[in-house]
């Protein structure tokens, strides 16, 4: 085995639990869910779990480049393995690589018949013969099921098709089918079987249900006992919330003034070097725990689309910001959306980790004047208040006016007595 089993952390236990060991050659299941859920981050945890047992892998994308799903293997591996020594990462990491073929479609919508040919490309090429196929943006109509269900009888393989519905789904047409439904901070994975009145490879049976799975951020690790969740209509008292920040100068600080002003509790990360304009709850790091946000700058770079340095202050603060936006369930930050979705300087780097693990988020663009949520797919303005137990509020060193102002009236209409 190249490396622990991404199952003992993340939602694999669970599912393979469910489904009796996962997805058996000859199957095709489904995974679906609305956009920005995680589709593709479940997608990359079934297919790492094949991978660390040294099984090939086929990952067939029809959005986005090699890069970028290159980029999500090596986030969610970190995520889930942030423990081992990095020598032990990067072997682990390398195994991944020489087991995993990617490719990509941008945009053409694969059939049966193409993937037929590709695996026969790839034996032929590569001798390249993959256990398992994940299909990220294929929807497969009544047809396409049928072929896909031959293809995989006929080659032994496993198949997983992820996709966002446009029609209702048939789930007694597959195998198995995973579906995902957020409810705030989590995600419920509802799983049903129609293969238990059927061998591999035949047509459907009876439906199944199971109990759902709760999956939680950022690595939708599962949980076998759950608290209830508050009701989205119930307000937190302050007493009850806590903000997790790093202390610095601008956004962070103007969060934790307002925070001790309405009696929140602060966590402000820090570490050796690191300069605080806030000292209350301050929580150094340790060398260990700053390692479990270690990132590749260069990876960084390509999410946000801007040149970063090796400065070991950049990576601190990097490493910092995986500490608080992973503690929280709500994400605040104040900064500017660029025309490409993301945000500007360090401060966006929380952004892309709360779009990732698909935190609820909000961003307070100073140039605009106004809240934006990000739905998934984009930015949408709305009036933000603090419903969650556990915060995150960060931003810009360069907190103009505007922007001071926004945060507290955020903790305002949240926290006060005369807020509706």
């Amino acid at each position: 085995m190249a490396g622990p089993e991404s199952g003992d952390r993340g939602p694999l236990r669970a599912i393979q639990g469910a489904l009796g060991g996962g997805l058996r050659p000859g199957e095709v299941g489904a995974i679906y869910a609305r956009a920005g859920v995680g589709k593709s981050s479940l997608l990359v945890h079934l297919a790492l779990e094949r991978l660390l047992r040294e099984e090939p892998v086929l990952h067939v994308a029809v959005q986005g480049g090699v890069e970028s799903v290159r980029d999500a293997y090596e986030s969610i591996f970190t995520g889930l393995h942030h423990a081992q020594k990095p020598l032990e990462r990067a072997e682990a990491l390398l195994s991944v690589e020489r087991h995993r073929v990617i490719h990509c479609t941008r945009g053409r919508v694969p059939l049966a018949a193409g993937i037929d040919t590709l695996l026969q490309s790839l034996a032929e090429a590569m001798e390249f013969a993959p256990r398992l196929v994940v299909m990220d943006g294929l929807e497969p109509s009544e047809d396409e099921l049928l072929a896909l269900r031959d293809l995989a009888s006929r080659r032994g393989l496993a198949i997983w098709c992820g996709f966002t519905p446009t029609r209702p789904v048939n789930d007694v047409a597959f195998h198995v089918s995973l579906e995902m439904v957020p409810e705030r901070a989590v995600v419920w994975l509802h799983v049903r079987k129609g293969r238990d009145s059927r061998p591999a490879g035949s047509g459907p049976g009876e439906i199944a249900e199971l109990a759902p799975i709760r999956l939680e951020s950022p690595t939708f690790v599962a949980r076998e006992e759950d608290a209830p969740l508050p009701s989205p209509s119930t307000r937190v008292k302050a007493s009850e919330c806590t903000i997790y920040s790093g202390g610095a100068y601008g956004s962070e600080a103007a969060f934790g003034e307002a925070a001790e002003k309405w009696g929140v509790r602060e966590v402000n990360f820090t570490f050796d070097g690191h300069v605080q304009a806030r000292t209350r709850g301050a929580h150094p790091l340790t060398e260990q725990e700053l390692a479990a946000g270690e990132v590749s700058l260069a990876y960084v770079s390509r999410r946000l689309r801007r040149g970063y340095g090796e400065g070991t202050m950049i990576r601190r603060v990097l490493q910092s910001l995986w500490h608080q936006v992973g503690a929280a369930q709500v994400v605040y930050v104040v900064g500017a959306i660029q025309e490409d979705g993301t945000v500007t300087g360090g401060t966006g780097w929380s952004v892309e980790l709360a779009r990732m693990w698909n935190k609820r988020l909000w961003v307070f663009d100073q140039e605009k004047d106004g809240w934006y949520r990000w739905n998934g797919e984009d930015w949408v303005e709305g009036t933000p208040i603090i419903d969650a137990a556990a915060i995150c509020g960060t931003g810009t060193r360069y907190l103009s006016p505007v922007g001071k102002a926004a945060i507290e009236a955020l903790f305002e209409r949240s926290f006060s007595p005369k807020a509706p």
